[in-house]
């Protein structure tokens, strides 16, 4: 009798560090990006006026070198453009970090990195790099993209939730550029032209897979450069939970029920054995 307890208590067990063992990577992958975030803004501090716009204008200058380069889907190698040698040495504040990006609304708060190759793109957002630095400025439209359904990372697994005029923040430096969202369309891989700049408007586009698992299109969250009011981003209500962290509590509070239950029965059990003698 005591063997099938032990047999069904290790079940239970092993059942339960089963499924927290995703949410734990969920968890320190998080962990990792607010590390990344922190790191940028502590570093970003040591940019004085004089530094800063030598990057920013540096960021300038390679903007209008890739007008009109054509851009290619983030997840197909092999584009064959043909980018400034001093690409990954610009604005490059912490680690190839260039920003951040923040989304109130799906609660993500993620590092901007240098270029989208795959191990960029599996701890944060990449950079498309043959359109414009995330500075802001008329006939930019910056592309950022970053994997979705990951088991080890959250990155831009709920970008689906985002709705128009929803608002999303680029942090480059001390400044704070928001963009409202104007336009969310499916599109296929080799369907590109959504991403072309339009004169005398300021685009960022956030670009990943969908649908979730499958990847055969791609979803594209366009936003247009609007005022930044600090105290509309505050008022923002979340459209996502941390998902991860109500499983680990519902796992948690299930085992401690389990060891609850056995406890009293063994407490039971002795009154009983104690009536009987």
């Amino acid at each position: 009798m005591k063997i099938r307890k032990l047999i069904t208590t290790l079940l239970f067990l092993g059942g339960v560090i089963l499924l927290a063992y995703p949410n734990v990577n969920v968890l320190l992958s998080n962990h990792d990006q607010t590390i990344a975030v922190k790191k940028y803004n502590d570093k970003a501090l040591h940019y004085d006026k004089a530094m800063v716009k030598k990057e920013i204008d540096k960021a300038k200058v390679y903007n209008k070198s890739i007008l009109g380069t054509e851009v290619h889907d983030p997840f197909v190698p092999g584009s064959g453009v043909v980018i400034p040698d001093n690409y990954n040495d610009i604005m490059n504040v912490a680690s190839g970090i260039m920003g951040t990006l923040e989304i109130p609304c799906i609660d993500l708060n993620l590092p901007i990195y240098h270029g989208v190759a795959e191990k960029v793109i599996r701890k944060g957002v990449g950079h498309l790099r043959e359109t414009p630095f995330p500075i802001g400025g008329k006939g930019n439209h910056t592309v950022l993209s970053t994997h979705r359904g990951l088991p080890e990372a959250k990155l831009f697994t709920d970008l689906d939730k985002m709705e128009i005029g929803d608002e999303f923040y680029i942090h480059i430096y001390n400044q704070v550029l928001a963009y409202k969202v104007d336009k969310i369309i499916v599109v296929k891989p080799n369907k590109t032209e959504y991403l072309k700049p339009i004169a005398d408007e300021d685009h960022v586009t956030l670009l990943t897979c969908t649908p979730y698992g499958i990847n055969s299109h791609r979803l594209l969250v366009r936003g247009i450069r609007t005022k930044y009011i600090p105290k509309h981003k505050a008022m923002i209500t979340k459209k996502t939970w941390p998902k991860e962290i109500i499983i680990l509590l519902v796992l948690t509070g299930a085992l401690v029920l389990m060891i609850g239950y056995k406890i009293v029965k063994k407490v039971r059990s002795r009154k009983n054995e104690t009536k009987i003698s």
